[in-house]
């Protein structure tokens, strides 16, 4: 029999057990022990002489369920002690560094099994999780600041090396090329040359030299590695070679059931255990601590929870909904779990069945073993109330850790600052605090983090060890809990394999209509019952709509939030309900059929929408009431600002709305309108009128998060770090006006959020703004701060960020619109007084064309009173120049857009101003229906017919081609004939009946002439036979337009080249605005990598992004209607203007990928255009050709359904699908029912009807749910459909 034994390497770690326990270790099982001898025996490998630990303090620890040695055998399978094995022989026998690689799904497992190793052989253990931001300074050595002078620190890599340690690199994958190379000779010769100007040498150069500083020999490092399915290790070939690798496969089922079944406190049977394992073994694999989690949790809630809720809950497996989290419907009964009662709620919580029960899913989280919960749902779904609760439940304090993108793996765990003498010095962030003290941190938004930054936290989470940048080491207290709030994950997952193990996850949705309603019943009880049941009505019905994109969800959505914010004016003012309901989802500023979506819901709930605009009813007395309620006493007045502003009702109203929203104790307001409608103004007579003292920050592209909060300098050596706007405004009750937050990186505002919703907000130098005055470093928020944030609407032509998707349910939102005629022409007086009152009005009367256009999305620029005050100030002061001289300074910037100057130039003239004379092309118009037509002949043999070289119109006959209405020639409307021919003459239709007396050989004749005659069509194409002349007509008719949707697409290109902060990098700007804020202390102390620059996104590799275009899939309908009914409607000239106009626009355009795609009676696809197809002129004619010659030779018939749901079948995830036909589908028997594939959620899919026979297009497209079909009977139109869609698919 093979023996395995585990000896000690120490008496110290002989002496953790007692002899008792040494006998039982002696006895001949799988693993014995003895005291005696320090040799250490794994199977058939045996280390006579292993290291002796000088410090047992960096020795892991076992895991916490194993109460000894002598317990290893029993929870860990054979294969696992192979591994044990195999890494023995590397370490200490073979003496190499050694790799475990295996899938992301078991890093833990991987990670587990080295610390077990370490454990068993008594190794000293150095920790070092890998990231993107781990630098140079991370792996050798830090320069810190002392007494003036400069030190250098070791870190783990050198530490290791010196005193004989294990070396621990987890993620090998995740560190970005060029960094891990610098350990590559410490690796293969054992040196490395450090910053301090010594070296680290091996030990036979030292001994011979005596020189440098010895490697010691025990040193080894132990690589963690993850690797998908299909892939090899992607690593720095020099790197590679210097580590031997072994793959640590998924354990098999059935050597899962011991381990498993020593993990249970025997509350489950053996049959119990085996169905766990069944159920959560996959082809991935399932990681032993996962089951042992698992089987925990199961024996103390097995009676309330299903074992397969439980997997769920521990990362493992789905269920047939495909939920992946534990959630309350998985919860039957009430749990059990141990929590204080009695604790008063906190503020504004109420607490239901639902909230109850997700608090008790997170405290049976802990109390089956889990240091961290993880709580998922939409925005406000009362995640953070809950958590904050939760702490209360417990009887333990709460430190709430809000996150961002920019934060990296050091930044979780500690910040570097400086003490009063000026030297660097180490502080705890909220987490590393919580973990010392044992109470509960709230990481807010751990789906903002990279997963390479989340997954540092994996030691710490998984096993409470804490290795912070300092070189400090603890085990967190045993009542630390750790509770991550985040958004679902998008179709780019942040929940990676990795992070999943990381976790006990809860899905936490939103509150079911009857607890929501005793919510808010309680909580605004003075609120009108008719008006909560429209509320909630509206609500549902919002939830229902199918949309393009996440974010077009998210906008139309009523949260929580969103709902108490309507609920707490409503109370007050149930009147405006319907303006109040707009303001707050921002309809003004949702794309044009988002807006109908919500007009049509609204008016489904019977909720007035007669104030769609948003305007408010001015009340004089109602405003004087409340500014006198309002008014404060301002203690510095140099603070209150004091602006022109010249009174009107306009802008009245927008005040009021304001003063509505802030006597109700709003505490964050977003207010929100086009350039030049008075934002800034109104907001400061506000205050002006108020008392209020302001602190004002303009935000911008540089703007951060650091500098939101304080402004560091360096003064005397040392960081110093001086109150921002915020803060100051927090201290002291003042109203923060924060300035074009949109132009700000939309995660320096969301920051905002833990201060505004939960009262709490960690600064950068320690200190702390919260509600809680018992700690010095915590700074208490005045009640009556209050936050005030103007931005432009997302979207062209601004160029800022999407705030309000980020935000908009945190704040109280506001929209500022254009003032009414007489407002303007009131303002425009008061800056012009010696203009002549006629030409102030052809001003006003042009603005508020221009305002309509741009409603319309005819005009693009949102042309505001400020440019109308610009042109009244340039004629009050120079009335010689005139009106024309004066207008032109603001059109000057759009003289060179050809299209978009002529559509201005037209505005301006009907206006009664005239301007500079732009060409102007006019359009032909179509032909016209003739009439029934009742041939003079029987239907006998198919032919082409005679060519009438006087193209005179032929009626009812059978021997001219180009006829209409008649017998087995090629024509229109007629019967029995091969084909159709168009030879622009009135149609006149054969009855159906008529049609049916063709005979079926007669037909079958047909049918072959038809397909001879393409076939010899398509040949010609493809010689070259081109009629440029036709193309150029055609081309002409779609210049404007092709013009106008290449200028709303220019803004797109822009933002996808903008240029980001480059962090770690080692050169920048010669002033500190252009060093990294978090790096301030770096820098004084001599790092390199401390600078930021803008340049573009890079990936993981510092590679450019090649980003994956937009996949544009347009489905034409070239069937014979579209020739049929062309002379009726210009249908099918609408269809060649549509493509033409999309082949063009996007020949050049690299981030989008055009597939047009046909169909027709014959068949659902017809291919017409593959990428990577050439769009030349050439090109585009020939598929326009073919387009045309399909629609006259193809057979009758309809496949509009077939084509739809093919394209959406093979459409990739988010690809656009355009479909363009006519609505000739009752002909079909074609429902709205069949049509249903538009509604996909996969993919952006729309239908733009551009023929009708009477108003079938419309009355189908009404029916067509969420507007997911338009009607286009102008080619105008086209452009600014085609734009909204593309627009609207790209905000997914």
């Amino acid at each position: 029999m093979t023996m395995i034994a585990l000896l000690t390497t120490s008496t110290a770690a002989c002496n953790r057990f007692t002899s008792a326990q040494l006998l039982r270790r002696t006895h001949k099982s799988a693993v014995s022990l003895a005291a005696i001898d320090t040799s250490i025996t794994i199977g058939d490998v045996t280390v006579s002489k292993p290291p002796v630990p000088s410090n047992p303090n960096l020795v892991p620890n076992l895991p916490s369920r194993l109460r000894g040695f002598n317990e290893v055998s029993k929870t860990l399978p054979s294969c696992h002690f192979s591994h044990l094995r195999w890494m023995l022989q590397k370490d200490l026998v073979l003496k190499q560094d050694f790799l475990l690689l295996g899938t992301p799904n078991l890093a833990l497992e991987r990670r587990h099994l080295l610390f077990l190793y370490a454990a068993l052989t008594n190794r000293e253990v150095e920790y070092v999780a890998l990231s993107r931001d781990t630098s140079e300074a991370d792996l050798k050595q830090r320069k810190e600041v002392s007494n003036n002078g400069t030190i250098y620190v070791d870190q783990a890599p050198v530490r290791a090396a010196i005193n004989g340690r294990l070396l621990i690199l987890d993620g090998l994958e995740k560190a970005e090329r060029n960094v891990l190379p610098t350990l590559n000779n410490l690796l293969e010769n054992r040196e490395l040359p450090l910053d301090d100007g010594t070296m680290l040498v091996s030990p036979d150069v030292y001994a011979k030299h005596q020189m440098g500083i010895s490697v010691h020999p025990d040193f080894r490092v132990a690589a963690i590695g993850s690797l998908s399915e299909g892939e090899s290790a992607a690593l720095d070939p020099p790197l590679r070679s210097r580590f031997q690798a072994r793959l640590a496969l998924p354990v098999d089922a059935g050597e899962l059931l011991a381990p498993a079944a020593a993990a249970s406190n025997g509350v489950l049977d053996m049959a119990a255990i085996k169905d766990i394992i069944g159920l959560a073994n996959s082809s991935e694999g399932v990681s032993i601590q996962s089951i042992q989690n698992a089987i925990h949790y199961i024996e103390q809630f097995q009676q309330t929870v299903s074992t397969a809720a439980a997997l769920k809950a521990h990362g493992i497996g789905k269920d047939s909904d495909g939920e992946d989290m534990i959630g309350v419907h998985d919860v039957i009964p009430t749990l059990k779990v141990q929590k204080i009662h009695g604790i008063p709620n906190t503020k504004s919580f109420i607490p239901t069945r639902t909230t109850s029960t997700i608090q008790d899913l997170i405290i049976a989280g802990f109390q089956s073993g889990n240091r961290a919960v993880a709580c998922v749902g939409p925005k406000g779904c009362y995640k953070s109330v809950i958590a904050a609760q939760t702490a209360k439940s417990l009887s333990t304090s709460m430190e709430l850790f809000s996150l961002h993108p920019d934060m990296t793996a050091r930044d979780l765990v500690m910040v570097r600052g400086t003490d009063t003498s000026g030297n660097t010095s180490w502080r705890d962030t909220p987490l590393t605090r919580a973990a010392r003290k044992g109470t509960l941190v709230i990481l807010d938004g751990i789906d903002k983090l990279r997963s390479d930054t989340l997954t540092s936290l994996a030691l710490l989470l998984e096993q409470g060890c804490v290795i912070l940048p300092d070189g400090t080491r603890f085990y967190a207290d045993s009542n630390f809990r750790c509770i991550a709030l985040a958004h679902p994950p998008t179709d780019s997952t942040w929940i990676t394999p990795e992070v999943r193990s990381m976790f006990h996850w809860i899905q936490v949705a939103p509150l079911p209509g009857e607890e929501l309603r005793d919510v808010i019943s309680e909580l605004y009880p003075e609120l009108d019952k008719k008006i909560l049941d429209k509320l909630l009505l509206l609500q549902k019905e919002l939830d229902h709509v199918s949309v393009d994109s996440a974010a077009e969800k998210e906008a139309l959505q009523l949260t929580m939030r969103k709902l108490k914010h309507i609920c707490k004016r409503v109370e007050r003012s149930p009147h405006e309900l319907g303006r109040i309901i707009n303001n707050t989802l921002m309809t003004k500023f949702l794309p044009e059929w988002d807006q109908g979506i919500v007009k049509k819901c609204l008016t489904k709930c019977k909720i007035d929408t007669s104030d769609f605009n948003g305007d408010v009813s001015y009340d004089k007395q109602l405003a004087t009431k409340l500014l006198r309620n309002c008014k404060r006493e301002a203690s510095n007045p140099l603070l209150v600002p004091n602006p022109r502003f010249e009174e009107n009702e306009g802008q009245a109203r927008s005040e009021l709305d304001i003063l509505e929203a802030h006597s109700v104790g709003e505490k964050a307001l977003l207010i929100t309108g086009y350039q030049g409608v008075g934002k800034n103004k109104i907001v400061d007579n506000l205050l002006s009128k108020l008392n209020c003292e302001r602190e004002y920050i303009q935000l911008h592209r540089d703007s951060t998060i650091q500098s939101l909060m304080v402004t560091p300098s360096v003064e005397n050596g040392k960081i110093v770090y001086h109150d921002s706007p915020l803060v100051r405004a927090a201290k002291f009750g003042r109203i923060l006006v924060l300035d074009e937050a949109d132009k700000a990186p939309v995660e320096v505002v969301a920051l905002l959020k833990g201060l505004i919703e939960d009262g709490q907000l960690s600064l950068p130098d320690g200190r702390k703004l919260c509600h809680d005055e018992s700690s010095p470093d915590n700074i208490s928020i005045h009640p009556n701060f209050r936050t005030w944030t103007l931005t432009n609407p997302a979207g062209y032509p601004f160029h800022g960020n999407d705030l309000a998707r980020e935000m908009a349910d945190v704040f109280s939102c506001h929209h500022v619109p254009a003032m009414d005629m007489e407002s303007n022409r009131r303002i425009l007086k008061s800056y012009g007084p010696n203009v002549d009152s006629e030409i102030i009005d052809r001003i006003v009367n042009v603005w508020e064309h221009l305002r309509i256009s741009h409603e319309k999305g005819t005009v693009v620029y949102p042309f505001s009173l400020r440019e109308a005050v610009a042109v009244i100030k340039h004629m009050n002061a120079f009335p010689g120049d005139g009106i024309e001289q004066a207008v032109e300074n603001v059109l000057a910037f759009d003289r060179f857009d050809a299209s978009l100057a002529k559509r201005l130039h037209n505005i301006f003239v009907e206006g009664g101003i005239r301007l500079h004379d732009t060409k102007v092309t006019a359009k032909g118009f179509g032909k016209s229906e003739g009439g029934i037509s009742t041939p003079k002949t029987r239907a006998s043999e198919p032919k082409h017919g005679k060519i009438d070289p006087d193209n005179t119109p032929h009626v009812g006959g059978n021997t001219w081609a180009g006829g209409t209405g008649g017998s087995d020639t090629a024509g229109l409307g007629g019967r029995g004939g091969p084909y159709r021919l168009d030879s622009g003459h009135p149609v006149h239709q054969v009855s159906d009946e008529m049609k049916a007396q063709v005979s079926k050989e007669a037909q079958e004749k047909a049918r072959k002439m038809a397909d001879e005659a393409f076939k010899k069509k398509l040949e010609e194409l493809q010689m070259g036979k081109l009629d440029w002349n036709r193309y150029s007509n055609l081309r002409d008719q779609v210049d404007e337009q092709i013009s106008q949707l290449k200028g709303y697409l220019r803004d797109l290109k822009k933002r996808s080249e903008e240029r980001v902060w480059l962090k770690n990098q080692t050169s920048g700007e010669l002033a500190l605005l252009f060093v990294d804020e978090n790096k301030i202390v770096d820098l004084l102390s001599g790092e390199r990598d401390v600078f930021k620059r803008r340049g573009t996104p890079d990936d993981v590799n510092n590679n450019p992004i090649q980003k994956e275009p937009i996949v544009i899939r347009m489905i034409v309908d070239i069937s014979a209607s579209m020739y049929r009914f062309n002379s009726y409607d210009q249908r099918l000239e609408r269809l060649l203007e549509a493509t033409l106009m999309m082949m063009e626009t996007l020949k050049d355009d690299r981030r989008f990928q055009l597939q047009i795609i046909g169909h027709n009676g014959t068949s659902a696809k017809i291919p017409l255009v593959n990428p990577p197809t050439k769009m030349d002129e050439k090109t585009q004619l020939q598929v326009l050709e073919c387009m045309v010659a399909n629609t006259q030779y193809t057979y009758a018939g309809d496949n509009t359904v077939d084509a739809i749901s093919l394209a959406v079948e093979e459409a990739s995830k988010n690809d656009l699908v355009i479909i363009i036909s006519d609505a000739n589908l009752d002909r079909y028997d074609i429902s709205v029912v069949d049509l249903s594939p538009l509604q996909s959620e996969k993919v952006h899919a729309h239908l733009i009807f551009i023929g009708s026979l009477g108003d079938e297009a419309s009355k189908l497209a009404k029916r067509i749910p969420n507007d997911r079909a338009q009607v286009c009977f102008d080619s105008s139109d086209l452009p600014l459909i085609i734009k909204t869609i593309v627009t609207n698919a790209l905000r997914a």
